[in-house]
């Protein structure tokens, strides 16, 4: 049931700074904060979201409101829903799904779209609270109504929803710390969507414990291997890979069989063929360098930090890790796209982990790349 509301003045957003009578004070009228933030999200509640509630005609206790949405216009009225909605997600899934089945964490590559049935028009304000377990998340926009100089949004609501409400459900990838990063660069680790999300969680932790990642390698391979023949069914699907299925079939052979060698020295160079065949069906005029083919290879989700590929950090770790450079006079050659195409990478590094990290480096970029897909 929705409930409208008279809140006198249309709500502007949260102040700054301080400011006395007549002095300017900074405003921040949008924003996403969530449970992460501590105290700083506990106050962003205590403010709008509980003056909202105390502005209608039942008594809610804040501990009660699952979500709750609030539609701003102009004249002060807001239409408020609290715990009403039904909430439907447009996902990229990670794995085949039918319909009706339950979904996990697991089954999530990526959130495109979130709706609840409810019109929020451009050229009004909104307030956002939402649950996923104990954790919660605010997002405001009040943007269209504040001020004279207010103009109707130019973004898409149910794809903004989407990018927070992801951001909530897998908190844990989205608080790595620069550190943390750095070791898992040096480590050789990604955060693959190709993981489940228990061996991702189990990778992160790892790290911030001050382990070595390579200690869970076996669970990761077994999962894999399990994985193979689905991965390869919808990589046939994509346009910039198709051209490159044959040795890709014969590679995932090679690892099923325990040839990680053989496995690893098709990968990895094939993995640069594959961006330049994207970077091509782009019709781009800028050239093949492997910085040129890192932004070809992110650009579809460049734009999106909270997107759960996260593009920023992919684009890193192609640049750092995959066509990382080498020490010609170095004893131990880790695998990399560099020194496996100038025949320098360690023998004994052609192993399990360089084997199912091609594999995990091909499927992340199975989502990335958009080009055509056949069915």
């Amino acid at each position: 049931m929705v409930v409208e509301i008279d809140l006198g003045d249309p709500p502007a957003g949260y102040s700054l700074t301080s400011a006395r009578e007549g002095e300017a004070a900074k405003l921040q009228f949008r924003e996403f904060t969530s449970t992460e933030d501590g105290q700083y999200f506990v106050k962003r509640l205590e403010g709008w979201p509980s003056t909202i509630l105390q502005q209608l005609p039942f008594e809610t206790n804040p501990s009660q409101v699952d979500h709750m949405l609030a539609v701003c216009r102009h004249n002060g009225r807001a239409d408020v829903y609290v715990n009403e909605l039904e909430i439907k997600a447009l996902v990229r899934a990670a794995r085949k799904v039918e319909a009706g089945q339950g979904l996990t964490k697991d089954d999530l590559a990526d959130l495109e779209r979130l709706e609840f049935g409810v019109s929020i028009p451009d050229d009004a304000g909104f307030l956002f609270v939402f649950s996923i377990g104990w954790r919660k998340g605010l997002f405001y926009d009040f943007g269209p109504v504040c001020g004279p100089d207010a103009k109707p949004r130019e973004y898409d609501v149910a794809t903004l929803l989407a990018r927070v409400y992801g951001h909530l459900l897998f908190q844990e990838r989205f608080s790595i710390s620069d550190a943390e990063w750095k070791s898992l660069f040096e480590a050789q680790w990604f955060p693959f969507t190709g993981l489940s999300n228990g061996l991702t969680d189990a990778l992160i932790n790892h790290i911030r414990s001050g382990w070595d990642p390579d200690e869970i390698l076996e669970d990761i391979v077994a999962e894999i291997k399990g994985r193979t023949s689905e991965m390869l069914k919808s990589w046939c699907s994509h346009s910039a890979l198709q051209p490159h299925m044959a040795l890709l079939q014969h590679a995932v052979e090679r690892f099923q069989a325990g040839d990680m060698m053989s496995c690893t020295a098709l990968l990895f160079p094939r993995i640069e063929g594959i961006m330049r065949t994207h970077h091509q069906k782009q019709a781009a005029r800028t050239g093949y360098s492997q910085r040129i083919l890192i932004q070809s290879a992110v650009s579809s989700k460049v734009d999106n930090d909270l997107s759960l590929l996260l593009p920023h950090r992919f684009a890193s770790y192609l640049q750092d890790v995959y066509f990382s450079h080498f020490k010609p006079d170095a004893q131990d050659i880790d695998v990399s796209r560099n020194s496996v195409g100038h025949g320098v990478a360690a023998s004994e590094n052609f192993n399990q982990k360089s084997a199912v990290i091609g594999i995990l480096t091909v499927h992340q970029l199975f989502y990335f790349l958009e080009t055509s897909r056949t069915p």
